[in-house]
């Protein structure tokens, strides 16, 4: 595994039940790139360690207090706003998942996954990329983009359309990971242009940052989701 970071991962682990975060939290210690730094199995509690504790991924499964509870997702990023939540879950049913991710998950990982599957989601998301298992997921973002085109007045739609070409394909490239100069080499431009390009391109999305204008862009088909 190549590590991005030269810091261990300060992991928060959130499962309604014990022996799954007990399995979790041996899992991460068995490598030297990850911290587990609290864990919780209720909502209230989970929140507290959100906002106090030092956090950059945080490991949710959608069954805190014992129920079914999608509403904490953004309650966990409204009080800690640099952690990246990964959706480690049982769950298969899509409209669920897609919720999900639109609340402000950037990983989904199943549980039937192994500790690879998992360590590699944490660095990814860490890093900035949405990890989506496309076995469980695959059609979330086409039934996004279907629900908008069977509205044709949905913003969402107007906003898109005021993209030019050029700004589709720095869009596209923003997807792929590319940086400035690399954007900036493929289209033969410099790097100044596709930063006037990347500001015109927030504020017609009206997205706030490079990490935003990604996930955007993969809901909405701007973008390949990586493979």
């Amino acid at each position: 595994m190549t590590f991005l970071s030269d810091q261990p991962i300060r992991v928060l682990l959130l499962d309604h039940l014990a022996l799954v975060r007990d399995g979790l939290r041996m899992v991460l210690h068995d490598s030297p790139y990850f911290k587990v730094v609290g864990e919780a199995g209720e909502s209230e509690q989970a929140l507290a360690l959100a906002k106090q504790s030092e956090v950059d991924v945080i490991l949710l499964e959608l069954n805190l207090d014992g129920e079914l509870n999608t509403e904490i997702i953004p309650e966990l990023l409204r009080v800690n706003r640099q952690a990246r939540i990964i959706l480690l879950t049982a769950i298969v049913e899509t409209p669920i998942l897609q919720l999900a991710v639109q609340m402000g998950a950037m990983g989904v990982v199943p549980k039937t996954g192994n500790r690879q599957t998992l360590y590699k989601a944490i660095e990814k998301v860490h890093a900035g990329e949405v990890r989506i298992d496309r076995a469980m997921i695959a059609n979330v973002l086409t039934q996004l983009s279907r629900s908008r085109l069977d509205d044709q007045e949905d913003p969402e739609l107007l906003r898109i359309a005021s993209l030019s070409d050029r700004e589709r394909e720095v869009v596209s490239l923003i997807g792929k990971g590319l940086k400035n100069k690399e954007i900036a080499t493929r289209l033969s431009i410099s790097e100044i242009t596709v930063r006037h390009h990347l500001s015109s391109i927030y504020s017609k999305l009206d997205v706030a940052d490079r990490l935003e204008l990604t996930i955007y862009a993969y809901r909405n088909g701007l973008a390949d989701l990586p493979s």
